[in-house]
Parts: C-alpha cells; structure tokens; sequence
C-alpha cells in the first residue's frame, strides 16, 4: 500500500469520524443551551482546526486557493440558504441583503480567502500565529465587554502558546512575506469587525439563513476573484484527495462548523467566541503529525498547555477576576 493510499485513507477517517460526530450534534440540539453551546464551540475548535489539513490537500491535488475557497462556501451557501426557504424563510430585504454581503464580506472572503491568498507567500506556521491575534482586535474593538486583566491575561497566554507551537516552523524569508503578513493581520481584524457587528445585529431569521446568505455571497465573490486573477483548474488532473477535502470543507467546514459560529455569535461573550484562535492551531498540529506524517516540535507540550491555559481564563463568566485580583474588576 503506498503512502499516498494510506495518507487517503487516513483522511476518510477523519471525514467519517466528523460525519458521526455530526449526526450527534443534531442528535442532541433540542438540550439546554449550556450543553449546546459547549457542542458548538467544541466543533468550531476541532472542525476549524482540521480545515489547515483540509486546505494543504486541496492545494497538493491541485485545486487552485480561491477557487477551493471559493467553492466550498458557496456550494454550502446555496445548500444551506435553500433548506431555509424550504423551510418557509422569506427571501429576506435589500437591507437583509446588504448587511449579509458586508459580513460575508468581512468574515469570509477577508477571512479564509485572504489567508488563502496569503500562503502563497507565507508558511501555514507564520499564517497560525499571525490570525491568532484576532481575539485581541475583538477585545480591543467590542466595548460591550468588561475588559479584566484576567481576560488580557488570556489573550496573551493564548498568543504566547500558539507562537511557541509554531515558532520552531516560522519561516520569515521569502518574496512579498510582508504583503503576506499584512495581509492575515487584516484579515484577522476583519473578522473581529465582522464578529463583532453580527453580534449587534437584530435577530429576525435563523441561523441557518443567516449563514447560508453569507457564504453564498461571499463564495460568488471568491470564485469571481478566482476567474479574474486566472486560476485554472483541469479536473482530469486534481487528484482524488484534493475531490475528499472539498468536500470535507464544504460539509464540515463550511455548513457544520460556520453555521455553529453563526449561532455562538449571539449566544456567548465576544471572548469566548474568539477563544477559538488559540484552539485550531493546537488542532492543527495534532493532525498534522497524525496525518501528514510532520515532525513533533519540542515545544508540542508547552505551546498547547499555554494556548489551552489563555481559553480557559477567556471562558471564565463574565472576565471575573483570578487569585490576588479583585473579581469583577475592569482596566482602567
């Protein structure tokens, strides 16, 4: 059996593993919402944090960036906004309209697609680290949230633990590595703008046409980008890995784990919701090592300790203090 048949075979697991995790998830929504949300965040956690893989195989079988990005969301988006109409959901306003194009805009095409277009620069390490700075825009930006130093605490230990997990991998040579790096670091601020203004936005229809809106947009843009920056794509030669990720991306990371984002948006604090980017990376590597076959870092232990340490101040209720500090205190 060769390698890449193993590789492939390894990555169905993971694709059915996530597949019974999912009916699961749907299996127990009707329980309280404090068990669902940890449901929900837990597959935003491990869903997003195996999409790293998910891309790299995408790319190694051929699928050009925005068009792998591109076409996951929209697929998705169409599925998605098309159950909601079965389901007796209006189309919905221009107003509706125009604020789900801003937010697809935001989250999505300045989310995934931009750092998709990024690593054609920049190491997928480099990449990690640089998005892991989006809870800290949101904490900087959301003045709905006590601002405690526990929670600032977080944010750093979180940053910290992500930059020792990835920091014996960063690679910072290389041509346009700068417009690479600017371009994750506004990437990760449009998300925290993006996250941030859904929150605050009125609740009229579900979740599921919500996200369903966004990514149908969003995958038009990405795949319009696609046509005119010349991605080409000869399905004889994309391989049968690049066919299982695009369709992992879409199902899971597209339809399951943004629709679950979509629902947290309204439902948890803005710093548990970003806690996430602290989470993917630590994911990522695990899999990583497990699938690709990568080398173990000698920072393994310490970076996921530390990036698991930053979420769990970030989950305490409402930023309440730690130890010699006072609870409930906020920065001046």
């Amino acid at each position: 059996m060769t390698h890449c048949t193993v590789y492939n075979l390894r990555a169905l697991g993971v694709f059915s593993f996530f597949t019974f995790s999912y009916l699961e998830i749907w299996r127990y929504s009707q329980m309280n919402k404090p068990i669902f949300t940890g449901i929900a965040l837990l597959t935003v956690y491990l869903v997003w944090g195996s999409t790293f893989l998910g891309n790299q195989l995408g790319l190694e079988g051929g699928l050009p960036p925005l068009f792998l990005v591109g076409t996951r969301f929209l697929l998705a988006g169409l599925l998605l906004y098309g159950v909601a109409r079965w389901n007796g959901e209006s189309r919905g306003t221009w107003k509706e309209w125009k604020e789900a194009f801003l937010l697809g805009f935001l989250l999505l095409v300045c989310g995934p697609g931009l750092v998709a277009w990024s690593q054609q620069w920049l190491s997928s390490s480099l990449a990690a680290l640089l998005i892991a700075t989006s809870p800290v825009w949101v904490t900087l930006l959301d003045g709905d949230e006590k601002l405690t130093r526990t929670r600032w605490l977080g944010l750093m230990l979180g940053l910290l633990g992500v930059a020792t997990l990835v920091g014996s991998s960063l690679v910072f040579s290389g041509e346009n590595v700068l417009l690479g790096a600017a371009a994750c670091l506004f990437s990760a601020l449009a998300w925290a703008v993006g996250s941030i203004r859904a929150k605050k936005r009125s609740e009229s229809k579900s979740w599921m046409f919500y996200s369903g809106q966004q990514m149908m947009l969003a995958g038009g843009v990405l795949s319009l980008l696609s046509y005119l920056g010349g991605e080409a794509v000869s399905l004889s030669t994309v391989e049968f890995k690049a066919w299982l990720a695009l369709g992992y991306l879409t199902v899971f990371g597209s339809l399951v784990a943004y629709g679950a984002y979509t629902w947290l948006i309204t439902n948890v604090s803005s710093a548990t919701l970003s806690s996430h980017a602290y989470i993917n990376p630590i994911v990522a590597v695990f899999l990583g090592i497990y699938l690709g076959g990568e080398n173990v870092s000698p920072y393994l232990g310490s970076g996921a300790l530390l990036g698991l340490l930053g979420v769990v101040l970030l989950l305490k209720p409402n930023g309440g203090e730690i130890g010699f500090w006072k609870r409930g205190r906020s920065l001046p």
